[in-house]
């Protein structure tokens, strides 16, 4: 079983907490800064030039989930009840694209749901195992945090 990848905005320190606290209570995902190079190249082989607050890379199930399917798989995953999962479900829904016009100076993309990894991006996974190791994957830019 391989890792999977949490790609989020690591230059938001709101952005930061969830995926560290993520990342502390699962020891198969890895944190990954939207701007880190193998995330940025995975994506725009993925989807283009869209901006997401956080997406979930499965490489085991040929899985990419954006939008509240990350939110929901995440949630899922580790145990949360129903009720809880489907509240932040509807919460990053009706926050999401007034947050990414705020943040990123436009809404995120209007990407929501659970996609085969593209034949295009599949290269980038190998990159993303690489670069991104358990311990850390370097941001370009401005971007805090790992």
């Amino acid at each position: 079983m391989s890792d999977s990848f949490l790609i989020y905005d690591g230059r938001n320190r709101l952005f930061r907490a969830v995926a560290r606290r993520v990342e502390r209570f699962s020891g198969t995902v890895r944190l990954v800064p939207w701007r880190a190079a193998p995330a940025r190249r995975f994506f725009e082989a993925q989807f283009g030039d869209h901006v997401f607050a956080f997406a979930l890379i499965d490489p085991d199930a040929d899985a990419v989930h954006v939008g509240t399917r990350t939110v929901r798989r995440l949630l899922r995953d580790r145990g949360v009840p129903e009720v809880v999962v489907a509240g932040a479900e509807r919460a990053y829904a009706a926050a999401g694209d007034r947050f990414g016009r705020l943040v990123h100076g436009r809404a995120p993309a209007d990407i929501d749901g659970t996609f085969p990894i593209a034949d295009a991006a599949r290269p980038h996974l190998g990159s993303l195992r690489r670069e991104c190791s358990a311990a850390a994957c370097t941001p370009s830019g401005s971007e805090t945090g790992r």
